[in-house]
């Protein structure tokens, strides 16, 4: 959940809001002022910056300063032309939204490629390839996609699964032990199953593998490693979730195929194998059927 939304989500006092207020105005000029000057400016005292970052999750002014001006950068990056909660309008004709979804979903593909450090992948890569069974955990529609990259897990040999009930969820972190990777999907970080259920995992010396937006959050705090989401999207005012499931399935797709790759040749032929032995539907299109040498 990007800070302008969690900063939406608390009461504040009426000295916080004239603070805040300054702070919005300011932008990313806020990197020149220090709690002093702010206080003078706002006729307020330095301790109201701190109280402000402390019920925002940070330790300290300069801390939420520092990731405050690390969204702001962020958001001013890509997306120049498009707005990803209202992505096309009433009285576009039908050729021009789909132009238009196009070019939102290529932003976010692109979006979400330039938040992925390579450490952080190969961390990832590393927990999975470690573990004897990769287990998935998303709520509501993301369980698709869960399903979607367990299919693909488990057919080049890697066990993995996933749930779609909350009960099943807890469940599952509870009998899982340090042989396991779990993977959590949640875009806004907080979503109180998923919470409860990773830590329950952490309980249990699971590592964890986050999947969800930029900056600290309560699922990023828990998990081993974090591979961020693109981050654009307002949790309720939007027409759907195109950007953020289309950034989630890329992030899944290059765990798996970065896994792939670790073991490329036995991997295809598992999978191939697979396909030869299970697919047998007749094709009538040249270009999918198989020509044999």
């Amino acid at each position: 959940m990007l800070i302008e939304e969690r900063i939406d989500d608390i009461n504040w006092t009426a000295n916080e809001k004239i603070v805040i207020e300054f702070i919005r105005n300011k932008q990313e000029n806020i990197r020149h002022y220090t709690t002093t000057m702010i206080a003078k400016e706002t006729y307020t005292s330095p301790s109201i910056l701190v109280r402000i970052a402390n019920k925002l999750g940070y330790d300290g002014y300069l801390a939420f300063k520092d990731a405050y001006l690390e969204e702001m950068t962020y958001l001013k990056s890509r997306f120049k032309n498009i707005d990803a909660n209202k992505p096309f309008k009433a009285n576009d004709d039908i050729m021009t939204i789909a132009n238009k979804i196009t070019k939102l979903k290529t932003e976010s593909l692109e979006d979400t490629l330039s938040l992925i450090n390579h450490d952080d992948l190969r961390k990832a890569i590393n927990l999975i390839e470690k573990c004897e069974v990769i287990k998935i955990f998303a709520i509501s529609n993301l369980c698709f996609l869960a399903e979607e990259a367990c299919f693909k897990f488990r057919h080049i040999g890697k066990k993995c699964e996933t749930y779609s009930y909350s009960n099943m969820m807890y469940q599952e972190a509870i009998m899982s032990d340090s042989q396991t990777c779990a993977i959590c999907i949640s875009y806004s970080g907080v979503s109180n199953e998923l919470i409860e259920t990773a830590k329950l995992l952490k309980n249990n010396d699971v590592p964890i593998i986050a999947i969800t937006s930029i900056g600290e959050n309560d699922l990023s705090k828990i998990s081993n490693v974090k591979l961020s989401l693109t981050t654009r999207e307002k949790s309720y005012t939007k027409i759907a979730g195109f950007s953020t499931i289309e950034s989630i399935s890329l992030v899944l797709d290059i765990l798996y195929s970065c896994y792939f790759a670790s073991n490329f040749d036995n991997h295809f032929a598992y999978k191939t194998k697979v396909a030869e032995s299970t697919e047998k539907r007749k094709k009538t299109n040249i270009i999918i059927d198989e020509i044999s040498d």
